[in-house]
């Protein structure tokens, strides 16, 4: 099973689409945090989700006390052997599920989803263009998500290849991929015709629990073709700038492109006004 997270409105506004196996099953829209704003944790935490007809399925409740009594002991992982942080519900009349960060050891960290009286844990490992987010029902792998470290347009695009029989949890999934977005990456700042690219790589403990071909071996390659391309367009941008006007007036932000059309706007009139009057005072 295929699940994807895609950003389909960055500017302004976070929206996105989930689609399993390519078909629209949800729609999401997380907090704009601007660059710009002070940061709220009222608008960084709220997180809707609403199925194809605009019904919302999925609300968010940031466990403010819950969450207090678990980060206000620095490193208490170091005594209990498990300290979480950022828990976060994503609650719908039928089911609960719940995600957060947990710290087991120094360098040993994992993300988890608990639904169905079920843990499934998440491990991050940057390889990279490829962030890669391996899923562990206890000590078998049954999944993998995928970042690309490659942004254009400032949307960001989430993959997870789950093996059959785990259907189940396509929910818990969905709703990792947007935690993810929330709390790793945030590209609200980025204008539309912008280019990010980045590598990463990581070493911890996590990274026994990656398997390079695990994908490719289970469900193709496709993804790591769209990474090469997206990695190509990118540096073939890189290497030849805007130069037409149209491309840097496309690439400006709309908020932008309509102050600069009111200014010009605004210059026009009051110049056309003043040659008005000059050639009234000549009659």
């Amino acid at each position: 099973m295929k699940i994807e997270v895609l950003q389909v409105e960055s500017e302004g506004k976070n929206e996105f689409e989930i689609r399993y196996n390519d078909i629209l099953q949800y729609k999401a829209t997380l907090p704009f945090i601007s660059v710009k704003e002070p940061l709220s944790l009222d608008k960084l935490r709220k997180i809707k989700v609403f199925d194809t007809d605009n019904n919302e399925i999925y609300t968010t409740d940031y466990k403010y006390i819950e969450n207090l009594k678990e980060e206000f002991v620095p490193m208490k992982f170091l005594i209990t052997g498990s300290q979480k942080f950022n828990q976060l519900l994503f609650i719908s009349d039928k089911k609960i599920i719940k995600i957060y960060y947990e710290d087991k050891a120094l360098w040993d960290n994992r993300y988890v989803i608990e639904m169905n009286d079920k843990k499934y844990f998440c491990y991050s490992i940057e390889d990279g263009y490829i962030r890669h987010f391996p899923v562990y029902d206890g000590d078998t792998q049954i999944g993998e998500a995928l970042k690309s470290n490659i942004v254009i347009d400032g949307k960001d695009e989430y993959c997870c290849y789950l093996k059959d029989g785990y259907e189940s949890i396509s929910d818990g999934i969905a709703a990792l991929l947007l935690y993810l977005d929330r709390s790793l990456y945030n590209s609200a700042y980025l204008v539309n015709k912008s280019y990010n690219l980045s590598k990463a790589y990581s070493y911890n403990k996590t990274n026994k629990f990656y398997d390079k071909e695990w994908v490719k071996k289970n469900f193709g390659d496709e993804f790591y073709k769209k990474v090469d391309e997206d990695v190509r367009l990118v540096k073939e941008k890189f290497s030849n700038p805007l130069n037409t006007l149209e491309e840097q007036w496309n690439s400006m932000p709309a908020t932008s492109r309509r102050l600069l059309q009111f200014f010009l706007i605004l210059i026009f009139a009051i110049a056309f006004i003043v040659l008005l009057i000059y050639l009234i005072s000549l009659l």
